[in-house]
């Protein structure tokens, strides 16, 4: 694999990461069962770390967390259409239905999820 193609997965799994913070974020703010809230407070304390950890990774990679790609825009998008999705079903006004689109947000977000260091 070559470098460019590396540093390009690195700092788009970063901005995943990131864009998850904001999905749990949104998702807990969502949530009326408590259970649920709990539970996704736990994954958004998890997605917390896994940002903290590949911000680490990427500056012992001397690779600069904060540089700009086209993968990484297009990552930054799709997870701020989830949030955005989310806060349309809340200003709808019914908490029941805000919260299983948010359930459904959570999944659509998750598969890429790289879990780093539980």
């Amino acid at each position: 694999m070559k470098t460019s193609q590396l540093n390009e997965l690195l700092l788009q799994s970063l901005e995943h990461e990131k864009g998850g913070v904001l999905v749990y974020e949104t998702a807990v703010s969502c949530a009326v069962n408590a259970d649920l809230k709990k539970e996704w407070q736990k994954y958004l304390e998890q997605t917390r770390k896994h940002v903290e950890v590949m911000t680490t990774l990427c500056k012992a990679l001397a690779l600069n967390p904060e540089t700009e790609t086209p993968g990484r825009q297009v990552v930054r998008h799709t997870g701020a259409a989830l949030v955005k999705a989310m806060q349309m079903a809340k200003e709808s006004g019914d908490p029941a239905a805000a919260q299983l689109v948010a359930c459904e947000c959570v999944v659509l977000a998750e598969p890429r999820t790289t879990r780093i260091g539980n």
